[in-house]
């Protein structure tokens, strides 16, 4: 049986030189699922990447700890004082704390899942910023709420390599959130390794390649952050994502293995 691999870019929407990125990257082939900062998005992503919409999938990267939500309110558990999202680590603390309300989780994933719509995006899955639908006292609300606007699939963020604190944390999580996701269709791994300073492009995909030709996964998700320009305050390389992408060939990488690439929508 063939393997399938999705190789999702997230981020469209989270500034120019990422949405233009992604764009190009599109245009080009080489990318065919992307997840959506909602919040983020100007009417002019939208429309660039609508044309587009038909033949890739379309994911909401749910955001609750980065810029303003959508659904505009004078308060909220989930908002400061100043109208911005808390970041993730406060956003954890007050989860922990129980002064997290559903409500307004559900009411603002509602709202960026319809701005999604509105704009002519068909939704085929679901993923987050940082993974917060996979954190601890977090999970359950906005899984909650996915599936209460009728998302079907979403990403597991079980770690494919676990080799600094950050991934052993994150595959902390997942262990004790696992449950929440397996009411969804989703991949069995995560390959987030282009995140490692260490990475080598082109060898250690070829290594990853041959690894899970050899392994049990079926389904994986090999996520990426592709962008014209790095960011100051990003320990991303998304200048680095984006050159590799753009020049290579994914199909010749999986020439000789029983893995092909695919889509959310097929999974």
């Amino acid at each position: 049986m063939q393997k399938k691999l999705i190789l999702n870019a997230d981020d469209y929407g989270w500034d120019k030189d990422a949405t233009q990125g992604i764009l190009q990257l599109i245009e080009a082939g080489k990318i065919h699922n992307v997840s959506i900062l909602a919040n983020h998005c100007s009417n002019q992503d939208f429309k660039a990447i609508q044309s587009y919409s038909s033949a890739i999938s379309c994911g909401l990267h749910v955001c609750l700890n980065e810029g303003k939500p959508l659904f505009k309110q004078t308060s909220s558990s989930i908002q400061n004082e100043e109208g911005y999202f808390y970041r993730s680590a406060e956003l954890f603390k007050k989860a922990i704390l129980k002064k997290i309300k559903y409500a307004d989780v559900y009411t603002e994933i509602k709202s960026q899942h319809n701005f999604l719509k509105e704009h002519g995006i068909e939704v085929t899955h679901a993923d987050s910023h940082q993974h917060i639908h996979q954190y601890p006292f977090l999970s359950k609300m906005i899984t909650h709420a996915l599936h209460e606007v009728g998302i079907k699939k979403i990403r597991s963020c079980t770690p494919y390599s676990i080799y600094d604190t950050r991934r052993l944390i994150i595959s902390a999580f997942v262990f004790f959130t696992k449950q929440n996701i397996n009411t969804f269709k989703h991949p069995d791994i995560l390959i987030t390794d282009f995140t490692n300073k260490e990475f080598v492009f082109g060898a250690d995909v070829q290594k990853i390649i041959l690894q899970l030709n050899n392994s049990s996964y079926q389904a994986i998700e090999w996520m990426c952050h592709p962008a014209l320009a790095d960011r100051a305050d990003s320990y991303l390389h998304r200048t680095q994502e984006y050159d590799f992408l753009r020049y290579c060939d994914w199909n010749d990488l999986l020439k000789n293995s029983s893995i092909e690439l695919s889509q959310y929508r097929f999974l």
